[in-house]
């Protein structure tokens, strides 16, 4: 008991030290783990911020490439250049539907212009078409192809605006080109905001789109006055992520200024998430370490402790204390004791039954040997042979006779087994003799399927089924009757003997009577007088003592309809 004792605190004691070891690498793990995805948070973060202010630059780039194409399209138009071209004020009224038409085709193309101004040679404005008007701004840097302003604020409702300027030529006969004047397209900033949007995910990150002068076209996020620094030098700060780059045709600058920290707070929920897990994972791995003692370490002893009592009692069994695996084997190992405890229960009746169906195959073997010439049947087929020998010549006497002699031949040998050829062989003697006695009022027929003949059964199966046919189903009744014998496959490994006669049946009380009988070992019920039930007693008798379980028998009756007898056999004796 001591010794028990002692293992079970050692058990104890290795179970705390795997929890606490456990318990630390869980936390440092844990700690690496944050470190771990600080540090790819942090460089995702920046790659990310990087990726998408160069997508913003593209976009700025393309957008700005988009507003040059549209003005090709708008000073290259023979709209425009007619309408430059012609100083009279009629013919200019007149080409003016035509210049509408384009504004309202570029307008449609591109929902952010605002107006259209055509200004002559003189720089005098000749023409406007759009919802907004604001002068010429002196503030176009032009390239020689084309300028773009700064930024324009409406002053009534805030909104900002900015003008691009590109010169009209027209080609003369000499194929020198003459400047006819300029046209101004007025933008909104919603295109510009929308790039400026994408770069701000929270309002801690600013970003803008700036003029040639640092005047603000388009913002997003909060401005700290410190951000004017980064701008205006490009300083560099640990606390900060700054992008900054200028666009080539417009001289703007698109500007992103990314606090580090603002990347911090999904690393805090990360990192208060893993410190919730942790304390989470210990106080699960200690409930689990207590409950597998209490589950598993318990009943193994327990069920040492029966093993080894068991040899001093083999008739307690195990105690089923858990609902769970153990307790389902311990039902389990009882049930294996039970099913011990019973089959050797059955060793014993088995060996004691073994030896009754011995001595009761030694007597049923010989009442069968006994039995086998029936004194009755005997008397009427040699009175038969008299009757025939007054009326009819020596061949017919000689012919019954073999056959009679042959039927007491097989009868009498002393094999225990034969083949169905002999059997059938047999039968066809016997069927003679009926025949020749009752005058061909009665008929045996006999079928036997080619691949059975070669099969073995014992012997006195068939036959005693077939006198019983003829003795009790067809000589009672007054017409002709028929005996039909057949030996036929049934699946595979079985044979199906049937003999079926057409006489006068049985009422179902009769037949019921009669099954209860022929499958009862009672001695005084199997050995008894009654008519029917002495020969197909000894048939099911013999069955069983041979075959056991494996074999089938089945008798069927209905009145003035006749009787059935079916055996399934095994083809082969030692399956």
């Amino acid at each position: 008991m001591n010794r028990i004792q002692k293992k079970k605190s050692s058990l104890l004691r290795t179970y705390i030290t795997i929890v606490a070891v456990v318990c630390s690498i869980l936390f440092l793990s844990f700690m690496l783990i944050y470190i771990i995805i600080n540090k790819w948070y942090m460089n995702e973060a920046e790659q990310s911020a990087q990726a998408r202010f160069l997508q913003a630059q593209e976009k700025a780039t393309e957008a700005e490439t988009n507003i040059i194409n549209l003005y090709s399209t708008v000073t290259s138009s023979d709209a425009v250049i007619s309408y430059l071209k012609t100083s009279d004020l009629a013919e200019r009224t007149q080409r003016l539907n035509d210049f509408s038409q384009l504004t309202g085709a570029v307008m449609k193309i591109n929902p952010d212009v605002e107006a259209i101004m055509l200004y002559d040679a003189a720089e005098q404005l000749i023409a406007t078409k759009g919802p907004l008007f604001f002068p010429r701004q002196d503030s176009i840097v032009t390239n020689g192809m084309y300028g773009f302003s700064g930024s324009i604020t409406d002053k009534e409702n805030g909104y900002t605006f900015f003008q691009v300027e590109m010169p009209v030529y027209s080609r003369g006969n000499s194929g020198s080109y003459n400047k006819l004047g300029s046209a101004v397209l007025l933008f909104g900033n919603s295109g510009i905001q929308d790039i400026v949007d994408t770069l701000s995910l929270n309002e801690e990150i600013y970003s803008a789109v700036l003029d040639q002068n640092g005047n603000m076209l388009a913002a997003a996020g909060t401005w700290r006055e410190e951000y004017r620094d980064f701008i205006e030098g490009q300083q560099e700060n640990g606390k900060y992520l700054v992008y900054i780059a200028r666009l080539d045709k417009s001289g703007w600058r698109i500007v992103n200024l990314v606090p580090k920290n603002s990347f911090m707070n999904y690393v805090n929920q990360i990192q208060t998430i893993n410190l919730f897990t942790y304390f989470l994972v210990a106080a699960a791995l200690i409930a689990i370490c207590m409950l597998m003692y209490n589950k598993v370490v318990r009943p193994i002893r327990r069920q040492m402790e029966f093993v080894v009592g068991y040899t001093r009692d083999t008739n307690q069994r195990i105690e089923v204390a858990e609902n769970n695996e153990f307790g389902e084997m311990a039902e389990k190992i009882n049930e294996m004791l039970d099913g011990l405890e019973a089959l050797n229960k059955q060793i014993v009746e088995g060996e004691r039954k073994y030896l009754e169906l011995d001595y009761a195959k030694k007597q049923t073997e010989m009442i069968a040997y006994k039995g086998q010439i029936n004194p009755h049947f005997m008397y009427n087929t040699l009175e038969c042979i008299r009757g025939m020998a007054l009326y009819h010549e020596e061949k017919e006497i000689a012919k019954l006779t073999g056959s009679l002699s042959k039927l007491f031949r097989y009868n009498v040998k002393g094999e225990e087994l034969v083949s169905v050829k002999e059997v059938v062989k047999n039968l066809k003697e016997y069927a003679l003799i009926i025949d020749y006695r009752f005058m061909g009022k009665f008929k045996v027929v006999i079928e036997a399927e080619e691949s059975l003949l070669q099969v073995f059964l014992p012997k006195m199966l068939v036959q005693p089924l077939v006198e019983n046919a003829v003795l009790h189903g067809l000589e009672p009744k007054m017409d002709r009757g028929e005996v039909n014998v057949r030996f036929a496959e049934e699946q595979e490994e079985n044979m199906c003997i049937t003999v079926r006669d057409d006489g006068c049946g049985m009422e179902s009380e009769e037949l019921e009577k009669l099954r209860i009988q022929i499958k009862s070992y009672d001695e005084e019920l199997v050995y008894g007088t009654d008519k029917h039930g002495i020969g197909l007693s000894n048939v099911y008798r013999r069955i069983c003592l041979f075959y056991g379980d494996r074999a089938d028998f089945r008798i069927e009756s209905e009145i003035d309809k006749g009787t059935g007898v079916t055996m399934i056999l095994p083809k082969r004796m030692g399956d």
